[in-house]
């Protein structure tokens, strides 16, 4: 049989402090083959839980501002590619793939509407899907 140690252990779990105290053993009585159970202390975390909130929201609200100011530089960009290809006999499709989450910018001909050039590719899309697929067919979690 094992003996009970007179020290408590301490252990830190989250930033939550606990504490075994063999004090609070009940008369150190063991099961037979079970280990004898201890009565845990738990003392109060660092940082409260309101302090951890409030951190939270203010990045969750500096993360959603620089989301926006990003959003509108990207109008912005669209906006001055538009007018400058506006002086051409070409125009951009900006369209997002939403299977690749990715844009693709297709330049066309304004008179004809055939797609000059593709960013990216077609061929390179194509690649990522088919890795897109392999990707969930390897790592297919139901199996």
């Amino acid at each position: 049989m094992s003996e009970i140690n007179n020290t408590a252990s301490n252990t830190a779990v989250a930033g939550i402090q606990v504490t075994s105290n063999p004090r609070l053993q009940p008369n150190g009585v063991k099961d037979a083959g079970r280990p004898l159970r201890e009565n845990l202390e738990v003392e109060k975390p660092a940082v409260k839980i309101a302090e951890l909130a409030t951190k939270v929201s203010v990045e969750k609200e500096e993360s959603i501002q620089s989301l926006d100011e990003m959003a509108h530089e990207l109008r912005d960009a669209i906006s001055a590619l538009n007018s400058a290809l506006a002086k051409t006999p070409t125009s951009a499709i900006i369209t997002r793939d939403e299977s690749l989450n990715r844009y693709i910018v297709r330049i066309a001909d304004k008179s004809s509407g055939e797609i000059v050039r593709e960013i990216p590719s077609e061929a390179l899309l194509k690649f990522a899907r088919n890795l897109q697929e392999l990707k969930g067919i390897i790592f297919d979690e139901t199996t």
